[in-house]
């Protein structure tokens, strides 16, 4: 009889081992499983509703979803790169939302625009008055497509910085004020906007890709190196990360300077002057009981 019961105990015993056996290898499956959906997958935005052509993108219109990657041709735009754009075309609701469907501008009934290319070019000669500087546009987080020759801009910068509890804390600093607009360029042809529509014969746009600027010396020694900053920072399409160390913005300003304006500006502009080095004096002393020679130097 307790022969009977130790093989009956060894055998539950035996059962509940094959039983947590299984239940383990059934969650490492499961687990394999997802990790192997998750490297086959990416993330992207998607339409939460239908679009029409010409409809202007909003925060609640897009909605972030995951995709099989093998379906997925292009590189994801995210969501700030979205909002504000207009639908080229309709879109359909739960359809990831392509660079090629996406537009700066309205797109226009009238199926005829095209991006304007110009075969004979002006040779045009500049008789420059002040200093000036070309940049492409795409350094910028937010460009204003009504900007024209004529129009003025201040330039910002925005400084992340951990606090003490590790949470991201964001400063401004003005990089240049009242920055005069000289001209556009699109695909090395000088445009006097950066949307320049004609309509002749044809309708054409050209978007321009670069702005000149009429630049001050300090303005130029602040900008630079938030230039470089945000190249790299756009290059690793990479926000809220710690190597970022912030987005440049443009802020359409009025013509005429307001002074209460300005002063209250030039206290947030940013100050990248070398600090002035302090030459310490040297004291030299020559052995010798009957004379001592002291000298200064710089």
């Amino acid at each position: 009889m307790r022969e009977k019961k130790t093989k009956i105990l060894v055998g539950a015993l035996l059962a509940l081992v094959i039983f947590a056996s299984s239940i383990a290898l059934l969650m490492y499956s499961k687990h394999s499983e997802l990790n192997r959906y998750i490297e086959a997958h990416i993330e992207v935005v998607i339409a939460s509703r239908g679009l029409e052509k010409g409809d202007v993108i909003t925060a609640a219109d897009i909605q972030m979803s995951r995709l099989p990657k093998s379906y997925i041709n292009y590189t994801p735009l995210t969501k700030a790169e979205i909002v504000g754009r207009y639908a080229k075309v309709k879109i359909l609701a739960s359809e990831p939302l392509r660079p090629e469907k996406l537009s700066l501008l309205k797109p226009e009934d009238d199926e005829s625009i095209v991006v304007e290319t110009l075969e004979v070019v002006e040779e045009v000669t500049q008789d420059l008055q002040s200093d000036t500087i070309t940049i492409p546009l795409s350094i910028f987080q937010n460009v204003d497509n009504s900007l024209k020759k004529g129009d003025f801009i201040d330039i910002v910068s925005v400084y992340p910085s951990k606090s003490k509890n590790q949470e991201y804390k964001f400063s401004t600093k003005y990089i240049a004020l009242h920055v005069p607009i000289d001209s556009f360029i699109h695909k090395s042809v000088v445009l006097d906007a950066l949307s320049d529509i004609k309509y002749e014969d044809q309708n054409k746009i050209s978007i321009a890709d670069s702005v000149v600027l009429k630049i001050t010396p300090n303005n130029i020694k602040n900008l630079l190196p938030m230039y470089y900053k945000t190249q790299d920072l756009n290059s690793k399409r990479v926000y809220g990360s710690k190597e970022n160390r912030g987005h440049l913005w443009m802020v359409k300003a009025a013509t005429e300077i307001n002074e209460i304006v300005q002063k209250e500006k030039s206290k947030m502009l940013l100050n990248t002057a070398a600090p002035k080095v302090k030459h310490k004096r040297t004291l030299k002393r020559v052995k010798n009981l009957d004379k001592v020679s002291i000298s200064y130097e710089d």
